[in-house]
């Protein structure tokens, strides 16, 4: 079979694939649903990096499901027997797309969502001023930023303009970074975010260790690469704050769930609210012989103390929104950071 790897983001960093997708395509062959199945069963048997995280026997799966597998199935049936294989990792970076349907897995969300954005809108956002994706205000002293979606770029010229315009507001008790509820997987506007954390201290220089990343090699499932840590340097960048608490939930899932990992790691910046959704890694891409492609996760991720970083980073401070808060039109977690910041 002859292999073609494409990287589809390259980035000047050690920690380079975060929102990678490697594709593998073989040559075209035989489409029989047998041969498909065997295809999407050895392709996460060879590459899968979480089967040891995830407590799953892959072979006993192999043999349950290679029964309802026959040559006779129509594409429908297969598709369908298929997503229910893969579902059983239970994870939402395992993806099969077969063009007329495509599946992943859901993850439950039990959690509260702590975010009202109806509430940010019709009070914290008043007044507020944008540059670029970047929503931000001054509030008793505190500067306060808004970033919603990791895959709108953010440059260096406007972190600078920001940077900027909230001296002149009157910022000068240090800054809330909110990112609850984002989106987006382009890690370059991440390390972008993290040039301009930390702070200029004279006499010495200092590497700030975000996460680590370990990738899965050779046949056997416990074989990985060692693992590799990711750094940013000390720069001489416009800074967001001497102090910075980033505000995080639930609903933070890839790269906002690392941009998480990598922020409680600054000696300047805490995390508040409640635990990330987790994911964020290389991700492998497989197109089966009749075209089908299938997804999946092809390394583990750490936080810079070791923790795996799957299902979730812990903030520093855990904050939950309370109801008797919103009714009182107050969002409890921007209100305890800015408590943290005021105080002498």
């Amino acid at each position: 079979m002859k292999k073609f790897i494409y990287i589809l983001v390259v980035l000047p960093l050690v920690f380079a694939a975060v929102s990678c997708e490697r594709l593998v395509m073989p040559k075209k062959k035989s489409a029989r649903p047998t041969q498909v199945f065997d295809e999407v069963w050895r392709t996460l048997d060879k590459g899968y990096a979480l089967f040891g995280y995830k407590g799953v026997n892959w072979d006993s799966v192999q043999f349950e499901y290679m029964l309802r597998i026959s040559d006779t199935l129509t594409d429908r049936e297969l598709f369908d027997s298929l997503a229910l294989m893969v579902n059983i990792l239970q994870d939402p970076y395992v993806s099969l797309d077969a063009g007329f349907a495509k599946s992943y897995y859901s993850k439950p969300f039990n959690h509260k969502e702590n975010f009202n954005k109806q509430l940010l809108e019709s009070k914290y956002w008043t007044g507020a001023e944008r540059t670029g994706p970047l929503l931000y205000k001054v509030m008793d002293s505190v500067a306060y930023l808004y970033y919603g979606d990791f895959d709108q770029q953010v440059t260096e010229a406007q972190i600078n303009a920001v940077v900027d315009r909230l001296k002149e507001l009157g910022a000068k008790k240090g800054t809330i970074l909110d990112v609850r509820n984002s989106t987006g997987s382009n890690v370059e506007n991440m390390y972008t975010l993290f040039n301009h954390m930390g702070y200029d201290t004279a006499g010495y220089d200092y590497s700030i260790y975000l996460f680590q990343t370990a990738y899965r090699i050779g046949t056997a499932k416990d074989e990985f690469t060692d693992w590799t840590g990711t750094f940013v340097d000390k720069n001489d960048k416009k800074k967001l704050g001497k102090k910075i608490w980033v505000l995080t939930n639930r609903r933070m899932y890839g790269v906002p769930n690392l941009f998480a990992a990598g922020s409680s790691s600054f000696f300047n910046v805490r995390t508040m609210g409640d635990t990330t959704g987790g994911g964020a890694g290389l991700t492998s891409s497989y197109e089966c012989s009749n075209g089908w492609r299938i997804k999946y996760t092809s390394c583990r991720i750490r936080t810079s103390d070791g923790t795996d970083m799957i299902d979730g980073v812990a903030p520093d401070t855990t904050v939950h929104m309370a109801a008797t808060d919103e009714a009182a039109g107050k969002d409890t977690m921007i209100e305890a950071a800015l408590a943290k910041l005021l105080m002498k």
